[in-house]
């Protein structure tokens, strides 16, 4: 970083853009993000670089103070960071689990008449513990077998046909399901079904609406594809920032609602341009509701649908590290390529957009 002044714009959407290794990554990921984290946490307008460095907040190991000052921490609700580690890969791991879907699954099956009358709690529902899971693959809903001089494979469970519960839990059912039928349902489904339920009901729809309708909710996260494991811990994060009861029923102490703000990088990698819009349709809806929502992009679409654009170059390593551009995109579009290395790129794909996923939104 050579010194830079960067201002992001609050309850919009931002897009760092650049050649790779021209400082997106250290300027968002590294600078912004533990920051902004610990402003958020403290309720602190402003941070300096000298309580940063006391904090050891930043992972640098040469005892600098390695930036000035951070403006305008207080105006988050939370931070909310997406990266890309990747979720659960064990068979266990399902997406109802990930995103804390089944948590609340189990209590409306505990809930029931039937279920209080016969002493179950919400663990009985459970296939991690003991009480309502088949014990035959203990809940797994297939059986290892170990081959020798072969790797080990599985069977499905003669006992449970995969189900991964025990008869009990089946002949518990809410609306003419039960729990294990639940699990065979797609999100698309659950979102209809559950429509009683206001707070499963917009987790449902947030699958929905990041394309990931489609998946059911029991679904082995190992069989998830890579775009598919990055949306869903997208949504994942968007479920911990929904709003609580008491925020639904009025507002926060300081008389006015705050907002998030959501830190993605490069969220579009290994993702159909189909699936690019429905990130799309997503982020605006974010910005417009007054979020702010900070994007490590290469995608030209992206940026081409971004309020306000950064871009750091001109080249990777040394010679990068510089704003060559911060403002809407009209502003990038007009300027050279001596001065931009994305104006062109971003001007080829502009001229061709006919219809912004934004105004879709709207």
């Amino acid at each position: 970083m050579k010194n830079i002044d960067v201002k992001f714009a609050v309850g919009r959407l931002n897009a760092v853009c650049g050649v790779s290794g021209a400082g997106k990554s250290t300027l968002v990921s590294d600078l912004l993000a533990p920051a902004l984290a610990f402003a958020v946490s403290k309720k602190s307008d402003t941070l300096t670089g000298t309580r940063a460095l006391r904090e050891r907040l930043i992972d640098d190991d040469s005892g600098k103070i390695v930036f000035d000052e951070l403006r305008g921490g207080n105006a988050f609700r939370k931070l909310i960071v997406v990266d890309q580690e990747p979720i659960g890969k064990t068979s266990r791991s399902t997406p109802a689990t990930y995103i804390g879907a089944f948590d609340i699954i189990r209590q409306v099956f505990a809930a029931l008449p039937e279920a209080r009358m016969r002493g179950h709690s919400a663990g009985f529902f459970s296939f991690n513990t003991k009480g309502g899971r088949c014990e035959t693959c203990a809940g797994a809903g297939r059986v290892k077998l170990e081959m020798n001089f072969m790797p080990d494979t599985s069977v499905v469970c003669e006992d449970c046909a995969e189900t991964r519960y025990s008869p009990a839990v089946a002949d518990i059912r809410w609306n003419g399901k039960n729990i294990a039928e639940v699990l065979a349902m797609t999100f698309a489904e659950a979102a209809e079904f559950f429509s009683f339920h206001k707070k499963l009901q917009e987790i449902c729809a947030l699958m929905v609406e990041c394309g990931l309708g489609y998946l059911t909710l029991g679904q082995s996260s190992p069989t998830l594809s890579g775009g598919e494991s990055q949306r869903l811990k997208l949504v994942s994060e968007l479920v911990t920032a929904l709003p609580s009861w008491k925020e639904r029923m009025g507002k926060t102490r300081a008389g006015t609602p705050q907002k998030n703000c959501y830190i993605l990088e490069e969220p579009t990698i290994g993702l159909h341009q189909s699936d690019c819009e429905k990130l799309l349709l997503l982020l605006h809806r974010l910005a417009d509701e007054g979020h702010t929502v900070i994007v490590v992009e290469h995608h030209l679409d992206v940026l081409a649908e971004a309020d306000r654009i950064i871009e750091i170059g001109p080249d990777g390593g040394n010679a990068g590290g510089r704003v060559l551009y911060q403002g809407d995109v009209s502003g990038l579009e007009k300027l050279s390529g001596e001065k931009s290395p994305t104006a062109a790129f971003l001007r080829s794909v502009l001229s061709k957009l006919k219809f912004s996923a934004r105004e879709r939104v709207r």
